[in-house]
């Protein structure tokens, strides 16, 4: 469903200007989305380690940046050619894309997508960001930076949520808890009786708990 919101948004983010230091609450512009993108309106976002981590470089020292990749928001505009999504949808931003047509999407074992795949470049696959700041351009992490008010993905980043679940659980969705279940769901042996030790009970440790206790019966 085409759009016509298609101007540019004077917004919030949290920007990392330099490796090591603290975010910052910056105003920044975000520009519409193109053919097959799709502008989101951030509702929650969660902090994960690798966000820390990005402040401090990994995996490039792309500066100005803003962190973030787990989150969830409604959708604000669309390009021309997107077809899955419309304005108002739940939706999950997500830094491993989707085709449906390539090896590793047909597989059972992977989903390293060979067309939309995790992005370290700081910028979407066209080779730009969408983000700047006093006319500079701001860097993504990992296609979402979900610490800004609004983001702008391929819709092949971007995951339609269900409105009924609790939407301020779904970020926990978008890497540690998927990263503690499907470990547990691919890896582990986990049969009737079993016993595992789960170190820890943050958004990882819940995934390998709700799938050990719920994958047997």
């Amino acid at each position: 469903m085409n759009s016509c919101n298609h101007k540019v948004i004077t917004c919030k983010g949290a920007v990392v200007w330099k490796s090591g230091e603290k975010l910052k609450i910056e105003e920044i512009e975000v520009d519409p989305p193109k053919s097959t993108e799709v502008r989101i309106k951030m509702i929650y976002s969660s902090l994960c380690g690798t966000d820390v981590l990005c402040c401090n470089g990994f995996p490039k020292p792309l500066f100005p940046r803003i962190p973030g990749h787990e989150g969830v928001g409604v959708v604000e505009s669309v390009g021309e050619m997107v077809k899955s999504l419309k304005e108002g949808d739940i939706v999950m931003p997500h830094f491993l894309g989707e085709c449906g047509e390539c090896p590793n999407c047909e597989s059972k074992k992977s989903n390293l997508c060979q067309k939309y795949p995790l992005n370290f470049s700081g910028l979407l696959l066209d080779g730009t960001s969408r983000m700047s700041i006093n006319g500079q351009k701001i860097y993504h992490h990992v296609s979402c930076s979900t610490l800004s008010e609004y983001i702008v993905l391929d819709e092949n980043y971007v995951i339609k949520v269900n409105p009924r679940l609790p939407i301020k659980h779904v970020p926990f969705l978008c890497c540690a808890f998927t990263t503690g279940f499907g470990s547990t769901y691919k890896n582990v042996n986990i049969e009737r009786g079993s016993t595992v030790a789960v170190l820890g009970l943050g958004g990882v440790g819940l995934g390998v708990s709700t799938f050990s206790t719920n994958s047997v019966y």
